[in-house]
């Protein structure tokens, strides 16, 4: 309720302003469509202003008291022509700092909230991409079974839509569905408009293949067993890569954040005892770098990690 109260205000607010500029914003329409989010550019863009003016303002709070607790970084100053010129400046040095500062910090907040909202469509459709290419082999398999059965081209599409197991592939079905039974096109053209704005090219792939099947009259049922078929392999093909990369993965992680730093600690305890190594660097070793590494390794792994 606050999101979509937040929407229609800033719409209102900031919506004729994006809605004069389509051009400009033409990629982030393309990928907003891939996102499935029902909602229009200008809209999303009205709210990223909207949020951003209100990180800037949470910013602003977050920097004065930043400053007031901790103060201005202290800057020192060659002499030069600069300093020349603002001979006065020394007076209001700490002022002026903490000014910059202040200015600094809250930018970052709304710029940086500006800069999310541009890029946030992104990350999702990364997202939904892996998700569909994951689920499309199981959702060909469930359509070519059901056309074996008989089923008609719309009620696979539909059936499909309904089955939620199959995650975005069924997202994308859905959105078939309701171009046929809402906006009125017929099949061919629904996977058309489909097509054109998924963030899968397996999936693009592969209604292009069924568009050209269903408008030349062509055996639909055999199309997708061999479409199931050859997902199947690709899949298997996919997996074994991933094995061999998560392998070499493994064999990094193991030289790189176990024997090595093992070597390294034994080797700094030695240099310490004999009094020529501060501890410092060890103590970094430990509870730095080797935490944040590992948790790296984990992000790295979970991101290439496929969802069956």
């Amino acid at each position: 309720m606050v999101v979509r109260y937040l929407t229609s205000y800033s719409y209102r607010l900031f919506g004729s302003y994006f809605s004069k500029r389509r051009a400009k914003y033409f990629d982030l329409r393309q990928e907003l469509l891939k996102t499935r989010f029902n909602i229009s550019f200008d809209m999303y863009l009205s709210l990223a202003v909207l949020c951003s003016l209100l990180m800037v303002a949470v910013g602003l709070l977050f920097a004065i008291l930043v400053v007031s607790a901790f103060g201005a970084p202290d800057i020192i100053f060659t002499r030069s022509f600069i300093t020349d010129i603002f001979k006065g400046f020394n007076e209001y040095r700490n002022l002026t700092l903490k000014i910059i500062s202040v200015v600094v910090i809250t930018g970052i907040f709304g710029v940086g909230t500006f800069i999310t909202f541009l890029n946030y469509p992104k990350l999702i459709n990364s997202n939904r991409k892996r998700s569909i290419d994951t689920m499309l082999p199981y959702a060909v398999h469930y359509m070519s079974a059901m056309s074996g059965a008989g089923v008609i081209p719309v009620d696979i599409f539909s059936s499909l839509a309904k089955n939620k197991i199959y995650g975005e592939a069924a997202v994308e079905a859905s959105y078939v569905v309701r171009d046929i039974k809402v906006l009125g096109n017929d099949l061919v053209q629904a996977m058309k408009n489909v097509a054109s704005t998924t963030p899968s090219y397996r999936m693009q792939e592969f209604l292009q293949g069924a568009i050209t099947i269903v408008s030349s009259g062509g055996d639909l049922e055999s199309f997708l067993k061999l479409k199931a078929e050859q997902f199947v392999i690709e899949s298997k093909r996919e997996q074994k890569e991933f094995l061999d990369t998560l392998g070499l993965i493994a064999e990094t992680y193991v030289t790189a954040f176990v024997a090595g730093p093992l070597f390294l600690i034994v080797m700094m305890s030695v240099m310490t005892i004999m009094g020529g190594m501060n501890l410092m660097l060890m103590y970094l070793l430990i509870y730095l770098v080797i935490p944040v590494g590992s948790l790296l390794f984990v992000i790295l792994v979970n991101s290439m990690t496929p969802e069956v």
